[in-house]
């Protein structure tokens, strides 16, 4: 897991961590682990603080956590936020943890996150009867690619290979099925799927030479192409125009008793995605610092996609949102009818909409 204050990325390779970070009562197994941890972020921390890296909140600002799959240019809207002070306009004060799909509403039952990004995997849990639900969209967009090894030229000599996805149910393992379809294939069948975590490492492994093919998000994508990896397919070219896949979304909990602070955070999250829409080449380097170590040219050509595929108000339509739980059902052979509201709840939204028009 990486916790994000400000700019500044701390590596935490325990998953187990999260639920136990800065508790008095560590597990005995864990406390020589934690021991060292703590020592190295606090000389972490002091050191990026004198380097003036820290975002630092004023008084009376409200933490709230915000859980990622991946520090990804699709979040580029947050960033954007965070670096100009529009959160902290409505006392809020964002930290963004990287963490793995499979815990994310874990996290967030247990309160140690107050949202996250995803939005397939939340329609997927509230259909399981999960009290989540997506509140805001970030993007309609598909940013995902299905990338190859060099001598693997068409989708249809996948057939026995190992495709890496980030984790089983997301967005990227919906979208790898859909792919392997449209080839003819069937993932369960005729293909080895697996959960390998974030973008970055989906890649790592296919210069590794240890997958066959990984779906992957841009810049990766980008980076990849490059280095002579196949691109197979792009969602986008089997539609789903509108749908999402980044986001906002919380618990029901969440909505019903902290309604105030989701107003602000929602308010601050479309004047972020208004501000990058409207003010796109100003925006460009805010993201290239926050990803100062990448290649440039591939962060340019990703924020440049992912801009194009960003939505303007955070909304998704009905019927938009009904095709997805619909592939849902049918994915997982569910019979009962869904309702909409029972995955998403955008009146919050709504309403922030209704006051800064």
């Amino acid at each position: 897991m990486i916790a994000q204050y400000g700019t500044v990325l701390f590596l935490i390779h325990d998953s187990r961590l999260p639920c136990y970070l800065f508790r008095k009562h560590w597990p005995k197994s864990e406390k020589k682990k934690a021991a060292h941890w703590i020592r190295w972020m606090s000389a972490l921390m002091l050191a990026s603080a004198a380097s003036g890296l820290f975002v630092k909140p004023t008084l009376g600002v409200e933490t709230v956590r915000v859980a990622m799959p991946g520090k990804l240019v699709d979040f580029s809207a947050l960033y954007v936020g965070a670096r100009l002070g529009l959160y902290q306009k409505e006392g809020l004060n964002l930290e963004f943890i990287v963490m793995r799909t499979g815990i994310h509403y874990a996290a967030l039952q247990a309160g140690e996150v107050d949202y996250t990004t995803l939005v397939t995997s939340t329609i997927r849990a509230a259909i399981a009867g999960m009290p989540v639900r997506v509140v805001l969209a970030l993007n309609n967009r598909q940013p995902f690619f299905l990338l190859s090894q060099p001598e693997i030229r068409d989708g249809k000599q996948l057939k026995g290979k190992r495709i890496a996805v980030s984790a089983f149910g997301s967005s990227t393992d919906t979208g790898a099925r859909k792919i392997l379809k449209h080839f003819g294939l069937d993932a369960n069948r005729d293909a080895v799927m697996l959960a390998l975590g974030d973008t970055g490492l989906r890649l790592a492994a296919l210069q590794a030479r240890s997958i066959d093919a990984a779906m992957l998000s841009p810049p990766h994508s980008f980076f990849a192409q490059r280095q002579g990896f196949n691109n197979l397919m792009w969602m986008g070219d089997l539609g789903g125009d509108g749908q999402p896949t980044n986001g906002l979304s919380t618990t029901e909990k969440k909505i019903k008793e902290q309604p105030d602070q989701l107003r602000r955070m929602l308010r601050a999250t479309v004047r972020s995605m208004v501000y990058v829409h409207e003010n796109k080449d100003k925006a460009l380097p805010i993201v290239l610092k926050e990803f100062a170590s990448w290649d440039r040219e591939a962060v340019v050509q990703a924020y440049d996609f992912i801009v194009r595929g960003m939505s303007r108000d955070g909304t998704v339509s009905p019927s938009t949102v009904q095709e997805i739980i619909n592939e849902e059902r049918a994915s997982s052979g569910r019979n009962a009818e869904i309702p909409v509201g029972q995955v998403v709840d955008f009146e919050p939204l709504h309403r922030v909409l209704r006051e800064i028009k």
